[in-house]
This record gives C-alpha cells, sequence and structure tokens, in this order.
C-alpha cells in the first residue's frame, strides 16, 4: 500500500478514536492492522489529550464555582436586580452549554446539571420576590414549578437525584403550607 495512503487511513483511524466513533479497541485493531503492529502514539497526541483533560478540568472547577458566585451576587452584593439577572443568566446559560456539549461523556453532565437547576431556582425565586414581595403563595408556586420540572427531567432523562429531589422539595412545601 502507498505510504500516503497508509498515512491517510491511520489518521482517519485516531480520528475515529479520538471521537469516539468506533470503539477503542476497534481502533486499536485497526491502527494495528494498517501500521503492521507498528503503531506508537504520537507525542502531539498524548499532549492534545492532556490538554484537552486540563481544560475539561478547568471548565467543571470553573461550573462548580457559579453557584457560589450566584449567592454572592444574589445576597452579597449592592448590584442592581438587572445586572443581578443577568448574571444569573449568563451562569445559568454556561452550565446549559456545558451539559450540552457533555451529554455523552458520562458522569460529568451532572455537575453542570445540578449548578445550573439551582441557579435557575434562585434566579426564579429572586424574580418572584422582586415583582411580588412577600407574597408567599408566589414564591411557594415558583418552589413547587423549580421542583416539577426537576422532577420531569428526572424521569425523562433517568436522573434519580433530580427526581428524588423533586418529590422531596414538594413534600417539604406541602408541609410549610399546610402549617
Amino acid at each position: 500500500m502507498d505510504e500516503r495512503r497508509r498515512e491517510i487511513i491511520v489518521r482517519e483511524i485516531e480520528y475515529w478514536k479520538r471521537s469516539r466513533l468506533l470503539p477503542e479497541q476497534y481502533c486499536d485493531y485497526l491502527l494495528a492492522l494498517y501500521t503492521e503492529g507498528e503503531y506508537k502514539k504520537r507525542p502531539s497526541d498524548i499532549v492534545r489529550i492532556r490538554h484537552w483533560g486540563m481544560i475539561r478540568f478547568l471548565l467543571v472547577a470553573l461550573i462548580c464555582l457559579l453557584l457560589p458566585a450566584s449567592v454572592l451576587v444574589i445576597y452579597f452584593t449592592e448590584l442592581s436586580f438587572v445586572l443581578q439577572m443577568l448574571l444569573l443568566c449568563l451562569f445559568f446559560s454556561i452550565c446549559t452549554v456545558a451539559a450540552w456539549m457533555w451529554k455523552g461523556k458520562g458522569n460529568i453532565i451532572h455537575i453542570p446539571l445540578i449548578s445550573g437547576a439551582l441557579i435557575f431556582l434562585i434566579a426564579s425565586i429572586e424574580i418572584g420576590e422582586y415583582y411580588f414581595p412577600k407574597q408567599k403563595a408566589v414564591t411557594a408556586a415558583i418552589v413547587f414549578m423549580n421542583c416539577f420540572v426537576w422532577i420531569w427531567i428526572g424521569k425523562r432523562f433517568r436522573f434519580l437525584y433530580l427526581l428524588i429531589s423533586g418529590v422531596i422539595g414538594i413534600g417539604i412545601l406541602a408541609v410549610f403550607l399546610l402549617f
């Protein structure tokens, strides 16, 4: 086989392996087959894998810090209501995009999902308190709707923790409304 053609095939198989289009064992087999058993990972591939791992770690750390930053923005700053909501929308958008990007990456999706759900809860309660001050029924309705959305997402995507959180939230809300 022509060396140029072999290099193109090897690069394509490496792309399939990185993109997880084929299982890793299949890619390893094909690489061994086309390189006649002489396939070695390129140093640039190893550096690239470490580079993406570091970027992913930094993004996860950033997303973990968004929830405390949201609490700080709402309760410990003198920012106007509009600026607070813009920051919370930005934080929620970051969590949403991260959850969408990592939807097939295993357990990493749970971090932006949890952070986004709690940021949305904080923001919706603040909006309710701003437009309807000291109206307990409005706050209760907002908490109920958030818990209902958590239950729906938990059932739809089979996230047990969201389902349980929604049920517990509605239970606690029912107890507070009865007493």
